[in-house]
């Protein structure tokens, strides 16, 4: 009873007051203030100042794009791997790769050397009890080796003509002309090469006063030892080998070259020294022994 009473009697109150406004009265923004319009209806003032209601956005059709877009990339990504295709493709790649390394791994243990040596050759025949003769001539000695990984293949060729005044009995003078080649199976092992060769001599005589040739070839294998030792742009070469046949009692050679490297790899090399070849015919029914010797300059290159 005296709640109603209370109520009541504020009420006349209010009404009596100066400071009472009607709802009708008060001010959009003072009923939003007070809340007498409901907080989740939108408003928007248009240029005409109506009110038009905002209706609230309808985010589902964003979301089930942004599905569908998911969607289509995972069946894109399921479809199946063409794997002819991929082993077509590594299958290709891997060739390519291995004709790289095996072009590199060749050029890397393949090299070829030229060399041209030059030499003053002495020539002497010694006949069984007779006095040797010596002629002296210039003589070029091509030589080539090929090398792969350990393997040498090597070859030289010497011509050789002399010349000899009244050296025969019948009052004639004596002109020899010599081919010595040689075919070289080489194996290299460090600073050693160690291998076999094979070897080829042909001899015309020619008694000038008849203009008669008489010629003789021999065939034989040496055994051949070869050495190379280096220090820094310095290079000392040597070597020695042996042989016989039938007819020849023995062969040898032997040689001994100090070069220097003009380049600063083996590119090009200049060295000189001394070689020596005998062959010696004592067997023969005629004996006899020929030497070339004599001091040798040599420029090489290997590539």
């Amino acid at each position: 009873m005296k709640k109603i009473i209370i109520i009541s009697s504020l009420v006349l109150y209010l009404f009596a007051s100066d400071d009472y406004v009607p709802l009708s009265n008060l001010s959009q923004e003072k009923k939003v203030e007070y809340n007498f319009i409901n907080k989740k209806t939108e408003i928007n003032t248009a240029g005409n100042n109506e009110y038009e209601k905002i209706e609230n956005i309808n985010k589902n059709d964003n979301i089930q794009t942004f599905k569908d877009e998911i969607i289509e990339e995972k069946q894109e990504l399921s479809k199946p791997i063409n794997n002819e295709f991929v082993r077509e493709y590594k299958k290709d790649n891997i060739l390519k790769d291995e004709k790289k390394v095996s072009q590199s791994n060749f050029s890397k243990d393949f090299s070829i050397t030229p060399k041209l040596t030059y030499s003053f050759l002495k020539t002497d025949i010694y006949g069984t009890n007779k006095v040797s003769v010596l002629d002296e001539t210039n003589e070029v000695i091509p030589e080539i080796s090929f090398k792969y990984k350990n393997h040498i293949l090597k070859a030289d060729f010497m011509d050789s003509k002399a010349y000899f005044n009244n050296v025969l009995l019948i009052g004639s003078d004596l002109e020899t002309t010599t081919k010595w080649n040689k075919l070289y199976y080489l194996y290299n092992f460090k600073n050693a090469n160690l291998g076999i060769a094979y070897n080829k001599f042909d001899l015309d005589w020619k008694v000038i006063k008849y203009n008669v040739v008489l010629s003789n070839t021999e065939e034989f294998p040496t055994l051949e030892f070869h050495m190379k030792n280096e220090d820094d742009k310095l290079q000392v070469e040597y070597g020695v080998s042996y042989g016989k046949n039938h007819n020849i009692d023995y062969v040898y050679e032997y040689y001994v070259n100090l070069g220097y490297k003009l380049l600063n790899n083996d590119a090009l090399i200049l060295s000189a020294g001394y070689k020596n070849r005998t062959l010696d015919f004592e067997d023969d029914i005629n004996g006899y022994k020929f030497q070339y010797k004599g001091p040798i300059l040599t420029l090489g290159a290997t590539f």
